[in-house]
């Protein structure tokens, strides 16, 4: 079964368990896109999810167990152990987690930067580009490039 097909057919499920109306879970998410969701015609994002799983009195995370509970044709109890598992295995289970990305440097701009620092280095102690080049075994041009730079 595939994850929008399974996404549809639990939306579907907990709104008539329920004896809700798409109309009456409408809120920020309209009618016409439960609709669409419901006959396959669109995906839910995280937000949808999330406006969806509050007008059905549920936990984000809950909806999403019982769509790849679905999904799988496992049970969602399988599901949740399983998450639980695999996040206690990452140690992420009893975290505090960031609230946004952190700018991550590359590896190559962490390289550049300790060629950049170890020419200078030796740039300081007076040897000169050809021996740098000898010494780093790093090309004549980058070498030239990491000379002039302060």
């Amino acid at each position: 079964m595939s994850l929008r097909k399974a996404y549809a057919a639990v939306l579907q499920l907990l709104r008539t368990r329920r004896g809700l109306s798409q109309h009456d879970i409408a809120g920020t998410v309209t009618q016409s896109h439960i609709s669409q969701l419901e006959a396959l015609k669109t995906s839910a994002t995280l937000e949808v999810n999330q406006e969806l799983a509050s007008a059905l009195n549920l936990n984000p995370i809950s909806l999403l167990a019982l769509v790849q509970s679905a999904h799988e044709q496992r049970s969602p109890r399988e599901i949740l152990q399983t998450a639980l598992l695999e996040l206690d295995g990452i140690a992420l289970l009893d975290e505090q987690l960031p609230t946004k990305p952190q700018k991550i440097r590359s590896r190559q701009i962490d390289g550049a930067e300790k060629k950049w620092k170890a020419v200078q280095e030796l740039k300081a102690k007076g040897h000169s580009q050809a021996e740098i080049m000898r010494m780093l075994e790093i090309p004549r041009s980058t070498v030239g490039r990491y000379w002039y730079r302060e």
